[in-house]
This record gives structure tokens, sequence and C-alpha cells, in this order.
């Protein structure tokens, strides 16, 4: 055995001069040929493991170009030494991989020539045994060999990777063929082994919690030069979560991986799921798959739904997001950005367009604070006085530039920088107005200290309007609270003052308003009932409808006669109407309850006094001059007076009604409610109502009165019915139709009883009885010798009809024949 390791040891060192393989301690010689290699095989060899020596020298310098301090490029060191510390042979195999092969291929005929050798005899068949068993036992060692040698392209692999790094993809993709060809492995183990390479560098990146964008770029660098397809990849990242989670857990709990935020391996944990969302996104992976996928990682990583997996992503991605921001607002003046490169950025990132845009929205805001000095660099807020910010000289021209860049619209742009500009304006703005409502501002000065900050702050006329706008609001709705406050506790004259106030606050801060040129400011805006934003806003309806009826009544006792609204007082309470936002209705229903028996008392006196017994005409003038007093001293809307003379007329003939025994007034009462409803201003119209209710019955009386028993009204009695009617006050429609009415009364028992008659007449007994469905008796004329007596009595109803109807026809008016002949 001793001459057969010896021979092996021979072959080993036939490697040349410049092979490293130190095998055994015996130092390595030039072998020009041998019998079983020939000399292009050496010479190959010796070739390609020239290029490992040189970069074996340099390792430390490619390691710090290419990979530097990449996370990646540690953990497959360490990966490396790790093989190499438990198995030690795979160093030696490493530095030699093809002298192993052909060892391993020349083993066999080797130990058999020399295991005949070293056994000399005569015969044949001992140097045929010798020769068998030292080529069995090289055959065992060929197996063993050739598992060694695949076993060092691993880490062979991992140390082209170390040597070369991911940036240099031509290169490092060469290095990589070499070890495959180099090794002699197959397709599909070195498939595997890429796989294993790529997982140990995605777990060597993530250990560092910090994430890099530069990291994404490796990934997919070293995706291509592994040559991996997706579904490898995917793979790999399964692996590389279920072994990195197994890792992190032995020394950290799984709580804290899922709620501590800011622990650096549930950070770590984040940066892995964000570097495999982009890898998969940017592989190219289907819907499906992508969330195949990336469940996967999920399940590994606890048990994760893909919604929260796909939210930490977010979380993940959107800082370095808002770097590129920053790094845009940096550079802005130097031409260098553009909207292009943002959309790469997101693109790189995932970041979807519905958070970009948010995102570039703070960052024109954080512009437009950065402008106006109230941040610092860093974006931290500094002490300024409000006073003193506003915008340098050009800033407009850079926000402007920015907006093109970050895409925003008009509209998000204007109100970005109002918002920030309004809260710097508003101060001077409130100040200015409440010097104007104080009096220690001209409405001219005012507007002068509006319109310079304006400028100083770059807003824009329609931010301005808005912005003036709540400021009249809000400079009002001071003095409204304090009334509201006073009225709360029933101080009617505080109430009264304080709107006072009020109203002289709205005409300095309208005065100031003026002056700005506007044409649209409506004063209904700034005391919309049903805004809460506006001046009296604030002021429920009913304590508003308290505070205008107090001043109401306070105007009014506060006048000279105590008795009266006066020109200035009722303008007043007009502009406390609108100040606070009460509605016409609902204003004559203050006006109404406040100064509704007041007139009531004035018409009750004048129905009383007219209806009296000692009515006269100059009566009636006094009274009028009593009642249009109180109507024009406090203002009384035509509507409401009308409403109130309505019902005291109507009382009125209530009471002439029932000082006329007969139901028919003297000429006398009925005068003196004519010139009732002339003192009262009503037209003759609107009095039929209540006189068809008290004098129609009358009216009817008289009608059939003048039928008479016969049912005729002679030619005398018509001019009578007609007089009836006009001093009555009766429209002639409604006395038409009681005419008809007594008529009908008269009428309709004489047609029954000329009908009955015909019918007797006409009729035989028994049709009678089958008719009326009662017994008549005996027909005593059935003979026919009765007949004349008949024909008498038939003449004779006949007759009676044509006398009724003609009497009754002469006595009706001309429009009522075709009426009356229907009743026939």
């Amino acid at each position: 055995m001793y001459f057969k390791s010896a021979t092996l040891a021979i072959l080993l060192a036939s490697s040349g001069p410049n092979s490293n393989v130190d095998a055994f301690g015996i130092a390595p010689t030039m072998i020009k040929s041998t019998s079983f290699v020939p000399r292009a095989s050496i010479m190959r060899s010796t070739q390609i493991m020239q290029p490992r020596t040189q970069s074996s020298s340099s390792s430390s310098r490619m390691m710090t170009m290419f990979g530097g301090g990449s996370g990646g490029i540690i953990e497959l060191q360490q990966f490396i030494e790790l093989k190499e510390k438990s198995n030690p042979v795979t160093k030696k195999l490493g530095k030699s991989p093809k002298l192993w092969k052909m060892a391993s291929t020349v083993a066999i005929p080797a130990a058999a020539v020399v295991g005949g050798l070293v056994m000399p005899s005569r015969r044949l068949a001992v140097d045929v045994i010798g020769g068998a068993v030292t080529g069995v036992g090289a055959l065992i060692g060929k197996s063993r060999l050739d598992i060694e040698t695949e076993s060092a392209a691993l880490p062979a692999l991992a140390q082209a990777i170390v040597d070369n790094g991911v940036d240099n993809i031509d290169m490092a993709q060469g290095e990589v063929e070499n070890v495959k060809d180099t090794f002699g492995v197959n397709d599909e183990d070195f498939a595997d082994m890429c796989k294993d390479v790529y997982k140990t560098y995605l777990i060597g990146m993530v250990r560092n919690p910090m994430a890099k964008t530069s990291e994404l770029g490796e990934l997919k660098n070293l995706k291509t030069i592994l040559e991996l397809d997706n579904l490898l990849v995917g793979e790999a990242h399964a692996a590389a979560a279920e072994e990195f989670y197994r890792q992190l857990t032995k020394v950290t709990s799984e709580e804290d991986l899922r709620d501590d935020e800011d622990h650096p391996d549930r950070m770590s944990l984040d940066k892995f799921l964000f570097l495999s969302e982009r890898s998969f996104k940017q592989g190219g992976e289907t819907e499906e798959a992508f969330k195949y996928e990336m469940s996967r990682i999920a399940k590994a990583f606890g048990g994760l739904s893909l919604s929260d997996v796909l939210e930490r992503v977010a979380e993940v991605a959107e800082p370095f997001y808002r770097r590129a921001l920053a790094s845009t607002r940096s550079k802005l003046d130097t031409g260098a950005v553009n909207s292009d490169m943002l959309a790469r950025a997101r693109a790189t990132l995932g970041i979807e367009e519905s958070v970009a845009a948010d995102l570039h929205v703070q960052t024109f805001a954080d512009e437009v604070k950065s402008l106006l000095g109230t941040v610092d660099g860093e974006g931290f807020e500094v002490e300024i006085d409000s006073a003193d910010v506003k915008f340098p000289a050009g800033s407009m021209d850079r926000l402007a530039q920015l907006q093109e860049v970050l895409g925003l619209t008009e509209e998000d742009a204007s109100y970005e920088i109002s918002s920030e500009a309004n809260r710097h304006f508003e101060g001077v703005a409130l100040e200015a107005m409440e010097g104007a409502i104080s009096g220690d501002m001209t409405p001219e000065d005012a507007w002068e200290a509006i319109a310079t900050r304006r400028d100083d702050l770059c807003l824009k006329e329609e931010s301005m309007k808005s912005l003036l706008t709540s400021i009249v609001m809000q400079a009002l709705g001071k003095p409204l609270e304090e009334t509201l406050t006073y009225a709360k506790v029933n101080n009617e004259q505080q109430v009264y003052e304080k709107l006072l106030d009020a109203l002289e606050a709205k005409l300095a801060c309208f005065a100031v308003l003026q002056l700005s040129g506007w044409e649209d400011f409506d004063e209904s805006h700034f005391f919309d009932p049903t805004n809460s934003n506006s001046a009296s806003g604030f002021i429920d309806e009913a304590d508003r409808m308290k505070m205008y009826q107090i001043f109401l009544v306070r105007s009014v006792r506060n006048s000279e006669s105590g008795e009266e609204l006066t020109d200035d007082m009722f303008d007043e309470v007009q502009e406390v109407q609108s100040m606070l936002g009460i509605g016409d209705a609902e204003a004559q229903v203050q006006f109404r309850k406040s100064f509704g028996p007041a007139l009531s008392k004035e018409l009750q006196i004048a129905v009383f006094e007219v209806t009296g017994d000692d009515y006269t005409p100059a009566l009636v003038e006094n009274l009028k001059k009593k009642i249009d007093a109180v109507i024009e001293n406090y203002r009384l809307p035509a509507d409401m007076v009308k409403e109130f003379a309505a019902s005291n007329y109507n009382k009125a003939v209530e009471i002439i009604n029932q000082k006329s025994p007969s139901g028919i007034p003297t000429p006398e009462r009925m005068e003196a409610l004519d010139k009732l409803r002339d003192l009262l201003q009503l037209e003759k119209e609107a009095t039929y109502a209540p006189h068809m209710q008290c004098f129609g019955r009358s009216y009817r009386t008289g009608v059939l009165e003048a039928l008479g028993g016969t049912g005729v009204i002679r030619p005398e009695f018509r001019q009578p019915l007609d007089d009836l009617r006009d001093r009555l006050g009766l429209p002639e429609d409604a006395t038409k139709k009681i005419f008809l009415e007594a008529i009908e009364e008269k009428m309709i028992p004489m047609v029954e009883f000329l009908g009955t008659e015909l019918e007797r007449t006409m009729l035989t007994q028994q049709q009678l009885a089958q008719k009326k469905g009662k017994d008549f008796g005996e027909d005593m004329f059935k003979s026919g010798k009765g007949a004349a007596v008949r024909c008498v009595v038939c003449m004779n109803c006949a007759v009676f009809s044509v006398c009724c109807v003609s009497c009754v026809v002469a006595g009706l008016p001309f429009t009522t024949i075709d009426i009356f002949l229907g009743f026939l």
C-alpha cells in the first residue's frame, strides 16, 4: 500500500512549477508527459489555474472595488470560510479542480500497473491479481475524489462572486462559467448551486436593517450573473426567508418581530420584504405568480397576510422616494432634475401614483415653508415673527418650476401656497380690521396694510377674497358672541347696545372691503345662518329670534314718543335682521308678536265704536287716524294689517247681525259697515264671505216670501229682491244660487203632486199596485163607463201644470228658465 500511495502522490505532483498544489508535503515538479495524461491536457490545466493565482493576491482589493461593505459579499466570505473549515480538502480541491479530475481518471490504470510491478512473480496470474486489487482500490478513491471535487464547486462559485463583485456583469459571468466548466458540474446541479449563492447573498444583505436602493441593483445583477430564471429566484427568496426568520427567532421574540417597528430585526424583515417585492416585480412576474411568491414569504415570516406585507413594503419604499424628492428640491436650480427622473424612481421603488401624488404635494409644501423661512434646512420649524415672514424675490418662479417637475395642478399648488401664507397674512389683516372697527385706523390705512401684506406673501386674488371673508366673519363674530351672552341672561339693554356695536363693526369692515374694488361681496354670505363658519352661524334660531325681537322692541321704546319706529331705527332693524340671518317671513312674525296687540287694540275699538249706537261719520275719521298712526309708527306690513282688519270686520258683521232681530240690518247700520270697510282698507269682495254667513239666510227667507203659496213671483216683487241683495252686501252669483234653492223648495212638492196624479190617471189600479207595491182597490172605470170622468181629471191636471209653469216662468229671471224646465 505504501507503494500505491507513493505512486498516487507522484501523479498529483505532476501539475508543474506554477501550481500551488502541495499534496501530502511533496514539492511539485514539472511533468512533460506521461503515458496517462497528454501534455496538451497538462498545459490547459496550467493555463486555467494561472488567473486564479493572480486573483488570489488581489482579492481584498477587488472586494473593496466591487462589493465594499456589501452584506452579501461579507456573507459569501463567511460561507466560504465555513465550508473550508468544515472540510479542509475543499480548499485544496478548489485550487486545482481539473488536476484532481485528471488524477481520478488516471488513478485506476496507474494503480493497476504499479500493483503488477510491486508484486513480481513468475506467474502471470499473480501479476494480474495484484493489478486488479490496486485498480479496485483506485476506483473507490476516484468516487470519493469526484464527490469532493464537486462539493468544492459551491464555495468556488461563491468565491467567484466575491472576487469579481456584481457590478461588472460580463466579467463575473465569465468566472461563473469558468467554475462550471472547471468543476464539470451538470446544469441542474449548477443551477441549485447558483440558487444557494443567491440565497446566501440575500441573507447577507438583509442582516443590515438599513435598506439601500443600490441593493436592488445588486440583486438584479446577481440574478443576471448567475443566469437564474424567475422560478429559481422565487425558490431562493422562499428558502432565504425560512432560514433568516429561523435565525432571528433564536434571539428575538416573535412578538417583537411583529409589533416593534423600530426593532432592528423587525427592520431587517421589512427590508427583506421590500427587496423580494421589487425583485419579483422587476423580474416581470405575473400577478398570480407575484401573489404566490409573496405569500410564501409572508407565511415564512410568522403567517403575515398579503395586505400586511404590502403595507410594510410601502413603509420601506416611501423614505427612499422622499429622499429623491428632497434631492429634487436641492438640485432644482441646476436643471438636472425633471419629471421623467422621478417617474423612473417610482418605477424602481414601486411607489403607487396615489402615494406619489401625496408626497409631491408635501414636497411642494415643504418648499413653500423653506422659502418663507419658517423651517430650517432640516425641515424643523424656527421661531420667527409672523409679520416678518414673506417670500423672497424669484420665489414664484422657483415654485412654478417645482410645480412642473412634480406634475402638480394649478389648484393644488395655489392651495399649498395660500394655506401656508394665510396664517401669516391673517394676523396682519385681522389687526387692520380691528383697527378700523375701533377707529384707530381709517379704512384707507387698514386696506393699505392688508394690500401690502398680500404682496409680501404673493397671495392671489381668489385666495385673498376667501381669507378676507373669513377675517370679516371672525371680526364680526366677536360682538355677536358678546350679544348672545347677554341675551342668555335676558339683559335687554346690553343686547341692544351690543347689536349696535356689531352694526358699527359691520359698516367699518364693509368700508375697508369697498376699497378693494371687489363687487361680489354678498352680505348674506357673511351672515348665513346655515353656515357654521359665518359670523352668526354659531347662534341657533331661537336665540337669533330672541335677539331680533329685543332689538325691535328696544328701538321703539328708545324713540322720543316711545311708540314709534323712526326711519333711522327702521333701517337699523333691517340691518340687524340681515346680520342675524332672519328672513322676511320670520321678521313679520316678530312684528306681529311685538306690535300686533297694539294694532288689534285700535281695530277692536273701531269695531266697537262703529257698531255702537253712537256712530257718526266724524267718529270714523278719528278712528282712521289712530289706526293709520299705529300702522305707520310701527312700520307694519300691509299683509299683516289686512289679516288683522279682516278678522275684526268679521266680528263687526256678527255684531250687526245680532242687533238686527229680523235678520235684515237697517240702512244706517249697513252704512256703518261700509264705512268700517273703508276704514280698514278692505276690498268689497273680501267682505262677501262674512255677509253670506250672516245675511244669506235672510235673503232666502225673502225669496220664499215672494214666491208665496202658489210659487209665483209677481213682477212688482222682483226689484225689491234685488234691492235686498244689494243692501245685505251679497254677491250676485251667490244670491242666484240661493234663489234657485228657494224655488226648488217650492216647486218640488208641486211637481211630485202632478206626477202622482198623472200616474193615477194613466195607469190602471193593477198597474199602480205593481209599481207602488201596494193595493189600490178595485178599478171602477175598468168597464169604460167612467171614461168621461177620467178625461175630465186628465184635462184638469194638464191645465194645472201649464198654469204653474206659466206663472213661475213669468216670475223667474230669463237665465233660470232652462233650470226650471229641468225640474219637469
